[in-house]
């Protein structure tokens, strides 16, 4: 199971749904099930609701549960500037068990009788994981070689080995409970956490195999904020669960711009800095607001020009005359 590698399903309007929420931007945070991809959540939604776009950031895989943040119309355009945010998990390893797979779907390669392990061991062995490391990518996977996703060589018996880096910010062990270990991963986008349950067994010496995966968080994106997908039956519970443009990507500081300044933005061009050039990081990204706080769009510093220039414009055409 992994996180992040691509953005997800974008698509355009929807003509067969009953209910119209083109006139809506934000996103939606999902408690994703167990047993549904996340392409299906978006189905599911679509046959609520008619979108102008729509999208997920960071895919999460039929066996894993929890945050799968929705980008709605003009939402969609902000998940270039969110795929790059830290994710935490909550996984349960089961030490003694290797499969294909490297999750508990896969069919059992080896089993060993394992002794418990001493907690202190189990936490060194984590701990080896933290930093920038080198991770097999799952044989049984989506990722492509020669136009052909990995997991159809390896049902032909042709398992690739192919490597990526990724980072693990913490790996913390939460309990165990022979032969369970129960972890919380923090980490960067694309890390295969079923992965990190193969490698954790095999530095142990006696095989592991992911056997249940939540992702807590994706970036600002919780589960304070979240909503099971079941509760979602209708276009007025999108509408009441839907968090505004303006409060996705908290972090990124706020640049209010006056109506006069605003087409100019929109035509792309750059805006200046101002106060202390210190106060600013090269290529570091802004928020540009509306005088009543609407978000116009996203911008990058460019400390050689002394300016701010447009990333992403945000469309509001829609709001006019309301």
């Amino acid at each position: 199971m992994r996180d992040g590698g691509r953005s997800g399903g974008c698509e355009g309007e929807n003509p067969g749904g009953s209910h119209d929420m083109r006139r809506m931007d934000g996103f939606l945070v999902v408690d994703k099930a167990t047993g549904l991809s996340s392409y299906d959540v978006i189905r599911r939604l679509k046959r609520l609701c008619r979108f102008k776009k729509i999208g997920y950031v960071g895919t999460l895989d039929k066996n894993a549960t929890g945050i799968l943040p929705i980008a709605i119309n003009e939402g969609v355009k902000l998940i270039p500037f969110l795929e790059d945010e830290v994710k935490v998990y909550s996984a349960r390893f089961l030490v003694g068990v290797k499969t294909d797979t490297y999750d508990i779907r896969g069919n059992v390669v080896e089993k060993m009788d394992v002794e418990p392990l001493e907690r202190e061991r189990i936490e060194a062995h984590l701990r080896s994981f933290e930093g920038r490391i080198r991770q097999k990518i799952p044989p049984f996977s989506a990722k492509k070689i020669e136009g052909r996703p990995l997991y159809r060589w390896a049902r032909e018996g042709k398992m690739i080995e192919l490597l990526k880096e990724v980072e693990i910010y913490e790996i913390k062990l939460i309990d165990y409970s022979h032969p369970f270990v129960d972890v919380e991963v923090s980490c960067s986008k694309g890390t295969y956490v079923r992965s990190l349950a193969h490698e954790f067994g095999l530095s142990l010496g006696v095989g592991a195999t992911l056997y249940a995966l939540r992702r807590l968080r994706h970036g600002h994106f919780a589960e304070d904020k979240a909503i099971p997908l079941e509760r979602i039956n209708s276009e007025e519970d999108i509408a009441s669960a839907i968090l505004p443009l303006e409060e996705v990507l908290p972090s990124l500081k706020k640049v209010r711009v006056e109506k006069n300044i605003e087409r100019f933005i929109r035509h792309g061009m750059p805006y200046p800095l101002y106060g202390s050039k210190a106060d600013w990081r090269d290529r570091e990204l802004v928020k540009f607001l509306d005088r009543e706080g609407l978000l116009i769009g996203i911008g990058e510093v460019d400390l050689k020009s002394n300016t701010m220039k447009v990333r992403r414009l945000i469309n509001r055409d829609h709001l006019e005359g309301q």
